[in-house]
């Protein structure tokens, strides 16, 4: 009813088309889905060191909050002799065992320094705080200071 339009030698030329096709295809999704398995790594591993980051700069604040505690014990009312005796080559290191800082210490020293009258005495704390062990790791560095005058 309808002629053979079609003749054998162009239907010869078009056999094996949809392989390569199908190869594209496959190469092409392959290409994808290895570029989105790594940005989903990278992305995870962004957000542990984010973590890490910001528990190591808890450590140092709350390193320093304790090294002022140290320093100006609460209680009583230091004199300028006696905080300069505590901060006179004092350090110390805190290890965290909550669960929020469980991982990280920090590590706290004072500097003393004078004015040149001998009359105010200047109290550097300086806290670093580590958290994290292995390729996840952060360190962080606070420092706070305080100043007494002698009393007239």
């Amino acid at each position: 009813m309808f002629p053979n339009i079609i003749s054998n030698k162009t239907l010869h030329k078009q056999r094996g088309f949809l392989l390569p096709l199908a190869l594209f295809i496959l190469v092409v999704m392959g290409v994808l889905a290895l570029t989105i398995s790594r940005t989903s790594i990278q992305t995870q591993t962004s957000g542990i060191q984010e973590m890490m980051n910001v528990q190591a700069f808890y450590a140092a604040e709350s390193g320093a909050q304790r090294g002022m505690q140290q320093l100006f014990s609460p209680g009583s009312i230091p004199t300028r002799d006696d905080v300069d005796s505590k901060c006179n080559g004092w350090s110390q290191t805190y290890s965290f065992t909550a669960n929020g800082l469980k991982a990280c210490t920090a590590e706290v020293d004072c500097v003393l320094t004078k004015d040149e009258n001998d009359i105010r005495s200047f109290y550097t704390i300086a806290s670093i705080g580590r958290c994290g062990k292995d390729n996840f790791r952060a360190e962080r560095t606070i420092e706070v200071g305080a100043h007494m005058m002698e009393e007239e």
